[in-house]
């Protein structure tokens, strides 16, 4: 008997499960206590946070790995739901956290990962990050205009005709 190794889009973490027949699923989980949308360090590798992790999970589910529209629906339910937490989270909070989101995915990958280096939580730290981000980018865009400057003004002189510099 092999051992498979699977993973239910709602639930957490790993689930071990032995090799069984088609439409019977068991299923080990164990679950997260106490979310809150601090940072967990040194769990989820690339993945900053456990909410990342969530909101990852729910942006990424394809509705192929639900065996029907109705299981698409609640599941999509379960993992918004433990995303968002709204049992614990004030509607204002639930947009905010939406929104800052939304900011971040519609930035370029190289921005995006810049910003979460810096771990915002809220909207004035994501702003204050993005704005420092562009001052820091806007100064070496600068510094590059002007070292090219400098090297097509070394180069000009080089090849530059005698017959001109007279």
């Amino acid at each position: 008997m092999s051992t498979k190794l699977r993973e239910d889009p709602v639930l957490t973490p790993v689930v071990h499960t032995p090799e069984e027949p088609e439409g019977l699923r068991i299923v080990k989980v164990e679950e997260e206590e106490n979310h809150t949308w601090e940072q967990k360090p040194g769990r989820l590798g690339n993945v900053h946070t456990y909410e990342e992790l969530l909101c990852q999970r729910f942006r990424q589910f394809c509705y192929q790995e639900a065996p029907g529209p109705r299981e698409a629906l609640r599941w999509l339910q379960e993992l918004c739901q433990k995303w968002l937490q709204p049992e614990r989270h004030s509607k204002e909070q639930i947009l905010e956290r939406l929104v800052l989101e939304q900011l971040l995915s519609i930035l370029p990958e190289v921005v995006q990962a810049r910003v979460w280096e810096y771990h915002p939580r809220s909207r004035e730290e994501v702003v204050t990050v993005l704005e420092n981000l562009e001052t820091e980018l806007e100064g070496k865009e600068q510094q590059v205009q002007a070292s090219a400057r400098c090297k097509q003004e070394a180069l000009w002189k080089e090849v530059r005709p005698a017959s001109l510099t007279n």
